[in-house]
This record gives structure tokens, C-alpha cells and sequence, in this order.
């Protein structure tokens, strides 16, 4: 609980701002992701939202943060994590889909008044209360999944705080049938959506003209398009992007994304198949190359 008397001089804590892998989602959201808030990635299989969480983890820790990562599907390799950055020495990795087993292992992370700690659940659609084993018949009630994933998101709001804590979730994508078009959903009930302050949904592009293989017929480079559901953040509900999600180095081409969004918004001027920025000029986006200078230069103008 947090009580903040203006008249007594209180202030009210300030929050951080993590980065995202992503320059497009930077910019949209004023930055990053804010501290003391929720966030939920959703999206189709295979789109990399591990990924893209795992290397905002990494940031996080890299400001001090300490990661605890619930991993209810069982699934969690440390040798991915620590591909993505993560210092796999200083984490904490809980294993469960039960929510009271869940919270009363949380708790005393949660209740830290002294370090820092970046959430992670990976996933929330895996996670259920403990009636669904007690009871043959638990399982199948109806709602119990939505009804376990406002439970839990509940009481993890009551300890969020701007300056010790963030909160990240994945939800897999769910088809809604029930009206003439099918309609790509993420995996929540009512209650997670209004506890969420930002919601992204990823889409990985399965269109060849998208992605790249090598001499193998691996694939090295694919699109993900990305789009803003809802956020607290800033005015941006709606906001669309997308990057290049390289499996093979579990990361995102963020160089790429960089020139595209500059040439977008003419920071990097475009004249036929030539670009110019400042005095240097390329014939042709794969031909330019920028110092580690220019790259800050542009990309404090992007997140402007």
C-alpha cells in the first residue's frame, strides 16, 4: 500500500523507463516500459516473445533489476537467456501453474523494500488455480481460466511500485469463431486486459518475401509486425511497426529498424536511390554505414 500526503511534503516515487529491443516500440511508447506498471506480449507461435522479454529482462538487470522468471509451461533454457543477455547467475526461476503456489513463492520478491525485481511470466495462459487438480470436473468449469488469471493479476498490482518493480506477461494467440470473420485474440480474460497498462500484439509474416534463409534454407531474418492494443503510457493505442526478428542470434535487427524508421521520418533524407545524412551520402540503404556517433544522434531524434 502506498500513501503519499502532499500536505506532509510526501512525493510520489518515479518511475524508470526500460527500453525495449525495438526502436519503433520506443518511440511509441515514450521510451520503453515503464516501472511500475504491467505489460502484456501476445501474439501468433514462434513470433518471439520470449525473445524480445528475455532482452528486456537483460536491460532491466543491467540497471539493476533482478529477474525472477515464472516459467508455467516448463520451458525455460538457460543457455536462450543467456544468449539474449541475461546473466543467468542472478535470476530466479520458478516453475509452477498453480496460482496460490505461484503468489506464495512471489511474496517475498514482491515485499523486497530494498532490491529491485523485473517479473516475468512466460505464460499466462498456462497458469490456473489449484481447484482445477482438486476437482476432476476443475478443469472444465467454465471461465476458471480467466477466472485464475484475474486472481493472480489482483494481487500483483497491490505490490507494484514505481521505483522497485515491473511486471511483464506473454499470452499465446486464441481464434475467436463466433461471428462471420475469425478474429486473432490473445489467450486473457476481461479482468487481465483492465489490470494491463500496455498490451502489445506481435505478428510474425510467414510471407517469403519477409523473410530470409541461408545456403541451409534456415531462416535468418523474419518480419514482425507489431501493434499497440492498449497503453497508459502515452496517446498511441493503435500504433503500428515492425522489426526483423533474427532467431538464429535470438535478437532484433535493431540497426535495420533504425534506418527504416529514419528514413521514414526523413532524418535520413532520401533522393531516388540515393540517402544522405549531414555531409555523407550512399547510393543505395545497403550501402550506408554509420559511427556509433551518428547512430545516438539519430536515434535521440527518433524518441524525441
Amino acid at each position: 500500500m502506498l500513501i503519499v500526503d502532499k500536505r506532509k511534503g510526501d512525493k510520489m516515487p518515479v518511475h524508470d523507463v526500460i527500453p525495449t529491443p525495438s526502436v519503433g516500440l520506443n518511440r511509441a511508447l515514450g521510451g520503453g516500459l515503464n516501472t511500475g506498471a504491467t505489460h502484456l506480449f501476445w501474439g501468433n507461435p514462434s513470433v518471439g516473445k520470449s525473445t524480445i522479454c528475455f532482452r528486456i529482462l537483460a536491460e532491466a538487470q543491467s540497471r539493476g533489476f533482478r529477474p525472477v522468471i515464472v516459467d508455467s509451461e516448463y520451458s525455460f533454457n538457460e543457455e536462450y537467456a543467456a544468449k539474449c543477455g541475461i546473466d543467468i547467475s542472478d535470476i530466479v526461476v520458478i516453475q509452477s501453474t498453480v496460482v496460490e503456489d505461484i503468489l506464495r513463492h512471489l511474496h517475498p520478491y514482491l515485499n523486497h523494500d530494498e532490491e529491485k525485481h523485473v517479473f516475468l511470466f512466460d505464460s499466462l495462459s498456462n497458469i490456473i488455480r489449484q481447484e482445477a487438480y482438486d476437482k476432476p470436473e476443475g478443469s472444465k468449469a467454465i471461465g476458471l481460466l480467466a477466472r485464475s488469471q484475474g486472481a493472480l493479476l489482483q494481487q500483483l498490482v497491490n505490490y507494484l511500485h514505481k521505483e522497485r518493480n515491473l511486471m511483464i506477461f506473454i499470452a499465446h494467440q486464441t481464434m475467436d469463431l463466433s461471428g462471420m470473420y475469425a478474429i486473432t485474440k490473445a489467450k486473457i480474460g476481461n479482468s487481465v486486459y483492465h489490470n494491463m497498462h500496455n498490451i502489445v500484439k506481435l505478428f510474425l509474416s510467414q510471407s517469403s518475401k519477409e523473410m530470409e534463409r541461408d545456403d541451409r534454407n534456415m531462416i535468418v531474418s523474419q518480419k514482425v509486425a507489431w501493434t499497440i492494443d492498449k497503453t497508459k503510457q502515452r496517446a498511441s493505442i493503435g500504433t503500428k511497426g515492425d522489426y526483423y526478428v533474427i532467431p538464429q542470434e535470438a535478437k532484433i535487427d535493431e540497426y535495420r529498424e533504425l534506418l527504416d524508421i529514419a528514413i521514414e521520418m526523413n532524418i535520413i533524407e532520401r533522393r531516388g536511390a540515393w540517402y544522405f545524412y549531414g555531409e555523407e551520402k550512399w547510393n543505395g540503404i545497403s550501402k550506408i554505414v554509420l559511427t556509433d556517433k551518428q547512430l545516438e544522434e539519430i536515434n535521440a531524434k527518433i524518441l524525441v
